[in-house]
């Protein structure tokens, strides 16, 4: 996908964050039905760490984080990074402690430091381009301590006949690539984000290039119980 191409969507998308800000953290309460299988993963190598770095790319109000808060024995150190500004207020709200990075992941990210887990929830779908989302996942790999896991979704939206219903047929983007659609919004305002399904074949390819340890892929989430696919992916010993 070309550079205008991909500034273009993502700046739909910051105009579409801030326009349902309210709207949106309003509609994120709650944890997701996925999260709990997730839990037997952030004990590393079998034994729970007394002090757990969690960094979440694509946060929103943080509520994975008060998630793993509330579920996990350890004590969590939690960064969360986001580049909506609203949002990553609700997050010091809902973690204790959180630190907070504001700034958006196709940038070169500002974190220092190495995370026993690296969690990219509900955000790969928002991001334009294959390579530009191989590149983020490989970002998240390089921030990742010796056997730490890395934990991405992607959201089956095409799937749920009540989403698919949201695909806007008429639109102003030109270039855009296979499985590329304009979703709209109508809950409190009307908004249009871009979304990006991700389909088994870009999926293994991704995974592919990644070159980590599959530990489980799974399907959850939404009435159907396949609203999410949930990749947990571990570094391999360095």
């Amino acid at each position: 996908m070309n550079k205008k191409t991909v500034k273009l969507l993502n700046q739909l998308n910051i105009k579409f964050y801030k326009r349902t800000q309210e709207y949106f953290n309003r509609s994120r309460q709650y944890s997701w039905a996925g999260w709990g299988r997730l839990l037997p993963y952030f004990h590393l190598q079998g034994q729970t760490l007394k002090v757990l770095k969690v960094l979440d790319v694509g946060c929103g109000n943080g509520r994975f984080g008060e998630f793993l808060e509330k579920k996990l024995k350890s004590d969590i150190d939690y960064t969360g990074m986001d580049n909506n500004e609203y949002l990553l207020e609700q997050v010091k709200k809902n973690v204790k402690e959180a630190k907070i990075i504001k700034q958006g992941v196709l940038r070169k990210w500002k974190v220092e430091g190495k995370f026993d887990a690296v969690v990219l929830i509900g955000l790969m779908h928002h991001i334009p381009g294959e390579d530009n989302r191989i590149r983020i996942l490989k970002q998240a790999k390089e921030r990742l301590n010796k056997n730490g896991i890395l934990i991405f979704t992607t959201w089956r939206f095409k799937d749920l006949e009540r989403m698919a219903k949201k695909i806007v047929k008429k639109h102003k983007f030109k270039n855009l690539e296979e499985n590329d659609y304009i979703l709209d919004w109508k809950k409190g305002v009307r908004a249009y984000r871009y979304c990006h399904y991700i389909d088994g074949d870009e999926l293994r390819k991704i995974i592919g290039k990644l070159r980590m340890k599959t530990l489980d892929i799974f399907e959850a989430d939404a009435k159907e119980g396949r609203g999410n696919k949930y990749i947990v992916l571990q570094q391999k010993g360095i």
